[in-house]
């Protein structure tokens, strides 16, 4: 009798073993959104590269605001090269570049009012003004929340930019893919990402899509340091001339639109990104609804409007199509998965990477 009661008992330990097994989850998926309420949250569209004749762009800051305004961008960093175009309420108390006096100088008719410059008031704009410029004496980083100038080295800038409490991204690394791929390799990047937690992300479509290998750099970083270190890609204009601007925007889905919410959108990818070859008068882009992950059935699903396609990537290679993933059905899966979402007229739309275990 109390070896049958044993017995059985053992047989039912096993049974709730085997249960609790079958319903426990079988992926542990690293989801970005996963503070967003997407019934609840806006979605706000903004440029977090651009340039004035404060460095060498065409137009003068406040036309830059303008413009920008006028299409509808919610928040914008201007990004001059090693000069903070800062704040926008202080405008007229900055001086054009030399280089934007000769260049007006030597070619008059272009306009040379783009060399006065008036104060914005971006309260009265609803827009968020971003503290920022594009460091240059390097391989090209954006900084934002912080005054830093810019130093020689990747590193001196970085560590400068952390001590005044910034964040940054590097810019177009294709640009350097390109012209010095023995300097500037994959454990080149590998090495800044892991040493600096405030370098948030990448830039992976750049003035239109400039430089292609932006986004195989991207992806060979994920590979490498997903899941534990993700790395947030952007889409930005790098304007220098209105021909330039509207192309490349990313949308932040945050529950309010203040410095403090964009600053933690950036820091924790609560973001997806956006190419648009025609820019704004061409066709709308799609609008991602809703995300959805399910780590007991190990699934991704996106919910969107105004796309033509939806295609999935891991390790630089596409690995599904369609709204919805199921990682159980995969061949091969690396430690990330992002999604693009294709749309009319050959826009892209880019989520930012899941964390796969």
């Amino acid at each position: 009798m109390i070896n049958r009661l044993i017995t059985k008992n053992v047989l039912l330990a096993s049974l709730i073993i085997l249960f609790v097994a079958g319903c426990a989850p079988r992926w542990d998926i690293d989801n970005p959104y996963e503070s967003v309420d997407w019934t609840n949250h806006n979605q706000y569209k903004g440029n977090l590269h651009t340039h004035t004749t404060h460095s060498d762009g065409r137009m003068n800051p406040h036309q830059v605001v303008d413009t920008y305004h006028e299409l509808g961008y919610d928040f914008l960093a201007i990004t001059d090269h090693n000069q903070v175009t800062y704040p926008w309420t202080q405008f007229s108390d900055l001086e054009p570049s030399n280089g934007s006096i000769n260049r007006m100088e030597s070619a008059p008719e272009q306009m040379p009012e783009n060399l006065i410059f008036e104060d914005r008031d971006p309260r009265a704009l609803g827009m968020i003004d971003i503290q920022g410029n594009e460091l240059s004496r390097h391989h090209h980083t954006g900084s934002f929340f912080n005054d830093h100038n810019g130093t020689t080295t990747e590193v001196e800038s970085l560590e400068a930019v952390a001590a005044k409490n910034g964040i940054a991204m590097l810019y177009h690394p294709g640009r350097y893919q390109r012209r010095d791929p023995g300097h500037y390799n994959l454990e080149w990047y590998l090495d800044l990402y892991e040493n600096y937690d405030h370098l948030i992300g990448m830039e992976v479509y750049n003035q239109g899509d400039r430089y292609p290998q932006d986004r195989m750099i991207w992806d060979s970083v994920l590979t490498v340091l997903m899941p534990d270190r993700p790395v947030w890609g952007y889409s930005n204009d790098d304007m220098h001339h209105l021909s330039r601007l509207g192309q490349n925007w990313t949308v932040m889905i945050l529950p309010e639109l203040t410095h403090e919410s964009v600053r933690n959108g950036m820091e924790n990818g609560l973001s997806y990104f956006v190419y648009a070859p025609q820019g704004h008068d061409g066709p709308q882009p799609p609008v991602i609804q809703s995300i959805e992950v399910n780590n007991r059935r190990g699934t991704i699903d996106i919910t969107a409007s105004n796309y033509d396609s939806v295609t999935w990537i891991s390790e630089g290679n596409i690995v599904h199509t369609g709204n919805t993933v199921n990682l159980n059905e995969l061949e091969a899966t690396g430690n990330y998965i992002r999604a693009k979402l294709y749309g009319p007229g050959d826009i892209v739309v880019g989520t930012q990477p899941f964390g796969i275990r």
